[in-house]
């Protein structure tokens, strides 16, 4: 029984209508911690004897525990540790939740401001005014807040929802508000087109992180516009521009908004002066970078003491059907319905690639696996880098979980370690970033490689994570089926060898 008054049935049918347990606890593994005390309660009674059961019963003795072994160090480890990650996630859902309670506050104040006399902007600042008071932020901060969550409750309810239930985090949510504005505003798409979009993007978010949910975005909303990608770049292109602004302590920011073909070329430019730093150099990584884009901005070149370094020519990676090639820039079949990518990611609109593929004296073709989408090999007779190449299309980003780093600046990791016998063969290899491959040679972390480059992780609690590389262009979907492997959590259960059981709350 609890403190108030609430015993262990009705504490697990509350966190099963919704409530949220303190350490993340879902409503069977309660239950289940349930049914091992009962079984533990029992044993520690039949195994009294008729002497000592009347001690306990008179409440002149404490019920002995069972006799067993102790607890390992290893075993406190991981018990202190689930119980750690089980606090942390129990936290990250109240805090969602109440998140969500002040959207819907906020937006429902906004909602009645409709139906109160007088002017609807004096009203909606007189509203903001008071609560700003209160909160001591501005009233203009307040206004705003109260349209953006007004906006996002009419416009989004799914995505609200999914936050609001500790689904996704604040970081999907934003993300998913972001990437859907152009498809919110634009007049043309119908309701039940952006409501399926919103669904997919929801879907996503709850297995992927932000970064990877970005990613993904970009395509989904942008095959549910009715404006052409073509058409869209040239209304943006018009609004190129850059800005400078001040970050204090003498420092500012230098921002472009150009075209992403060039701009990309621009920034793999001054990144590959950075990796021809000298080794003497004082400066890090970044910093070199940063002075070189300084330089190359004041005089039109990189720094002089790098030997060769204002030869290079920066190297991007754009994917397209060729299909897309063949077609003219006024070709009245309409829309290529896959757009191009730059280094699989950032859309590109069909006529920058084909005026690339004008001046382009070397084709090497990428082909893709017909259902998955999956570059599966590349034209080239040399082993090694036909390797190299082929796993830089086929992961494109660090395949850690969670992990966005991009692949240009990854280590190609052995998923059997070399020393222990594992070959150098396509189906034994990934991109890790450093801190990642690291991270895999050096904890508890374990990872293997299943069909088609899908890499399955063990985290040292024994949750088990299945990733799949991205698709590159147009893929299928088998419509028969529940699966879904992108990022998901496929196992909760321990799996590492020797690992304790997953500990159980006492009541």
């Amino acid at each position: 029984m609890f403190e108030d008054g609430m015993d262990a049935e009705e504490y697990i049918d509350a966190v099963r209508a919704g409530a949220i347990d303190p350490f993340g606890h879902t409503a069977d593994e309660l239950q289940d911690s349930l049914d091992a005390y009962d079984r533990d309660w029992t044993e520690r009674l039949m195994a009294l004897t008729d002497e000592q059961l009347d001690e306990v019963v008179a409440g002149r003795m404490q019920l002995p525990p069972l006799p067993g072994p102790i607890e390992s160090e290893h075993a406190a480890r991981f018990r202190a540790e689930s119980e750690f990650v089980g606090r942390m996630r129990a936290l990250e859902a109240q805090t969602a939740r109440l998140e969500a309670s002040k959207r819907e506050l906020l937006a429902g104040r906004f909602a009645r401001l409709a139906d109160e006399p007088g002017v609807f902007d004096t009203n909606l600042r007189e509203a903001a005014s008071n609560l700003a008071v209160e909160l001591r932020l501005s009233d203009q901060t307040m206004e705003r807040r109260m349209i953006a969550a007004s906006r996002l409750v009419t416009e989004l309810p799914l995505a609200h929802d999914a936050h609001g239930a500790g689904r996704i985090t604040g970081g999907h949510l934003r993300t998913i508000e972001r990437a859907t504005e152009a498809l919110r505003i634009d007049s043309t798409v119908e309701p039940g087109e952006r409501a399926r979009v919103e669904q997919e993007l929801v879907a996503v978010a709850e297995t992927v992180t932000p970064g990877q949910l970005r990613s993904r975005a970009k395509r989904i909303v942008d095959a549910a516009l009715t404006a052409p990608l073509q058409t869209r770049h040239q209304l943006a292109r018009g609004k190129r521009r850059v800005g400078l602004f001040d970050e204090g302590d003498g420092m500012v920011y230098v921002g472009a908004y150009v075209p992403a073909v060039p701009g990309k070329a621009a920034y793999e430019r001054i990144t590959q002066t950075a990796c021809k730093k000298p080794k003497d150099d004082p400066r890090t990584f970044d910093q070199y970078r940063a002075d070189a884009f300084l330089e190359l901005m004041l005089t039109g070149q990189v720094p002089e003491n790098l030997t060769g370094v204002n030869a290079v020519t920066a190297t991007i990676a754009i994917t397209i059907p060729a299909t897309a090639l063949l077609h003219d820039d006024d070709d009245s079949r309409g829309q290529e319905p896959f757009p191009a990518l730059l280094d699989g990611h950032i859309l590109v609109d069909a006529a920058t690639v084909r005026a690339l593929a004008a001046d382009t004296v070397t084709w090497e073709r990428l082909f893709l696996h017909p259902v998955t989408g999956v570059p599966v090999t590349v034209d080239t007779y040399r082993p090694n880098r036909a390797m190299r190449r082929w796993l830089k299309q086929r992961d494109g980003t660090c395949r850690w979980p969670g992990c966005h780093n991009p692949v240009c600046r990854a280590d190609i990791d052995h998923t059997e370690d070399w020393d222990n016998g594992g070959p150098t063969a396509l189906w034994n290899l990934a991109n890790l970033c450093r801190r990642h491959h690291v991270m895999k040679h050096a904890t508890a972390w374990t990872m293997r490689q299943l069909e088609d480059g899908i890499l399955e992780f063990t985290s040292p609690l024994g949750i088990v994570i299945r990733d799949e590389p991205e698709p590159q262009g147009p893929h299928f979907t088998d419509t028969g089926t529940d699966d879904v492997y992108w990022g998901t959590i496929a196992a909760t259960e321990p799996s590492l060898p020797n690992a304790p059981p997953a500990p159980h709350l006492l009541f």
